[in-house]
């Protein structure tokens, strides 16, 4: 207010504006003050939502009354919505259909909360029955409309009409979902609760298959140019290329290769496999952690050991005082401030042993006779499972193994080679192999893990 008085005297501002009248509606004596300041200092005050005007001229108690009426209708309405969004949850819970539902759906005609079929509810069964074979909102879309298949309201079927069916196949098999509520027996069911799963779990299929708008790919930010460092734009249309290779975007432009999507991911995913399943790669590696803990065990257990005879020189300190406070020597008073000391010390020793014996529990890395066992179930099961893995399972893996892939150009046949960094976790249960890092690093013709 103090502003725009002041911006008023300099003639830069004419008055005030106000989204709407509940922002001075919850004071009264606030909402009668601004309505006099204004008046006093000749500024306007609007409210855009209601319309409503405030000028020099005009009596401020009949705006402030304006503003308690207008927020009394205002909460009314609050109210009123509570109350009618509360019977709309009783009704569901008593398996009833909630207001406000609309006039029925594709297929169906709703009338005294009854619904009945109408003439679409042939197309309704075509639809959920291609969906229900696999087929995709566009194959399906563009069959009806090759021929000249129309919407109730005689318009052409788009792919949101046979979207609007197959999303809401529950409600085909009888069942609408409201507000957490599973309502059944009110609509009459084309298809069963099993066969609306399935089409439900083809269009996520099919979406996940699709182009996919903003959709991650499993190899997201893990695909480095090798030329500029920047990461690789991960495209399945038009092939996947370096940031910086669009001229609009940086110049000079990074020139290192474009490579299609699947071919990528297919080569990355296929050398990642073959690099965690080679025995001998991974023999090295255990081999090295191996003798690295044992060293580590070996510091361990001599730092534990000092730390133990501090504590027995601690306990014999204590036994020290104790006799002297006996014969005399020292007073009672003295005794306590040294075992307090001593007391201290200890806690101190202690929280260091404890340290140290979080190492000593974790589980060893597996020995070469478990590691053997081990690479021999590793490479038979696990890398044939592997081979045709979906996309979560890669991207899974490739978050839990941190892999990343570095592309660069040479002058093979496909132009380029990458190499591939990861860290290879195995998880420890009982005495069989255990939890640990390896960074592998073979060499596998063109490609390089």
């Amino acid at each position: 207010m103090a502003e725009a008085i002041r911006l008023k005297k300099e003639n830069k501002c004419d008055g005030l504006s106000f989204s709407r009248c509940d922002r001075l509606s919850r004071r009264f004596d606030a909402a009668l003050q601004i309505a006099l300041d204004c008046k006093k200092n000749s500024l306007i005050i609007r409210f855009v939502r209601e319309d409503q005007w405030l000028r020099p001229d005009d009596e401020p108690m009949q705006f402030v009354l304006f503003v308690l009426q207008a927020f009394g209708v205002h909460t009314q309405t609050g109210i009123s919505m509570a109350n009618m969004n509360a019977g709309r949850r009783r009704a569901a819970a008593e398996g009833k259909l909630p207001a406000g539902v609309g006039n029925g759906m594709l297929g169906y005609n709703l009338a005294d909360k009854r619904f009945t079929t109408n003439s679409f509810i042939n197309i309704v069964d075509e639809i959920l029955d291609k969906g229900l074979r696999g087929n995709s909102i566009n194959q399906i879309t563009r069959e009806l409309q090759s021929r000249d298949v129309r919407t109730p309201a005689g318009k052409v079927i788009t792919r949101t009409t046979v979207d609007n069916v197959l999303r809401h196949a529950r409600r085909y098999a009888g069942i609408w979902d409201w507000g957490g509520y599973e309502l059944k027996n009110l609509i009459p069911p084309r298809i069963s609760e099993e066969q609306a799963g399935r089409i439900l779990s083809n269009l996520k299929r099919n979406r996940e298959k699709s182009f996919g708008f903003g959709k991650s790919k499993w190899l997201t930010s893990r695909v480095i140019c090798g030329i500029c460092g920047r990461r690789y734009n991960l495209r399945k249309k038009n092939g996947c290329a370096c940031r910086r290779s669009d001229p609009m975007l940086a110049q000079p432009p990074c020139l290192n290769v474009n490579i299609p999507w699947h071919r990528l991911s297919f080569a990355i995913w296929d050398t990642f496999v073959q690099c965690i399943t080679g025995i001998d790669a991974l023999e090295l590696v255990v081999k090295d952690k191996r003798w690295a803990w044992k060293a580590q065990k070996a510091k361990i257990e001599r730092q534990v050991k000092a730390l133990e005879e501090q504590v027995n020189r601690l306990q014999e300190k204590r036994l020290q005082y104790s006799w002297q406070q006996a014969e005399g020597i020292i007073t009672g008073e003295e005794m306590r401030r040294a075992y307090k000391q001593i007391q201290s010390e200890e806690n101190i020793i202690k929280e260091q042993l404890a340290r140290l014996g979080q190492f000593r529990r974790e589980p060893a890395p597996p020995d070469m006779a478990t590691f053997r066992k081990l690479a021999e179930y590793w490479t038979g099961a696990i890398a044939y499972s592997l081979e045709d893995a979906p996309d979560d399972v890669k991207a899974r893996f490739a978050e839990l193994f941190d892999l990343y892939a570095t592309i660069r150009p040479d002058s093979s046949r496909e132009g380029y080679h990458f190499d591939l960094s990861a860290n290879i976790p195995l998880e420890m249960e009982g005495d069989k192999p255990g939890a640990y890092d390896m960074v592998f690093s073979p060499s596998r013709g063109g490609y390089r893990g």
